[in-house]
């Protein structure tokens, strides 16, 4: 996972109404998923990156797995609607809890 759905995981914000989620395989993954598509309102979204670093250091929060706090930063900032404030946000968590995320 990715964006807000992920974000609550480290520094809840605000309800989320959208589940961003890295994949390999689109087609396999809606179709395993049992996705339908959606011209608008959509609450899901399969993403392929273009390069496999997004599941670099993943680990499961609260029963989620998630992307580094790094990556997740980097998805807010660059993301639609409220997602930059809440990678602010996710910034100034990462700032007062830096022994809970960065590794040595």
């Amino acid at each position: 996972m990715t964006g807000a759905f992920a974000a609550q995981r480290f520094s809840p914000i605000a309800p989320t109404r959208l589940a961003a989620i890295y994949v390999n395989d689109v087609i396999g993954w809606s179709e395993r998923l049992d996705l339908r598509p959606a011209e608008s309102g959509a609450n899901v979204w399969l993403l392929e990156p273009y390069d496999d670093v997004v599941f670099d250091r993943a680990a499961s929060r609260e029963g989620v797995v998630c992307v580094s706090p790094t990556q997740l930063a980097v998805d807010l900032l660059t993301g639609p609607g409220r997602d930059p404030s809440e990678g602010e946000e996710l910034l100034a968590w990462m700032k007062g809890h830096e022994s809970a995320w960065r590794t040595r």
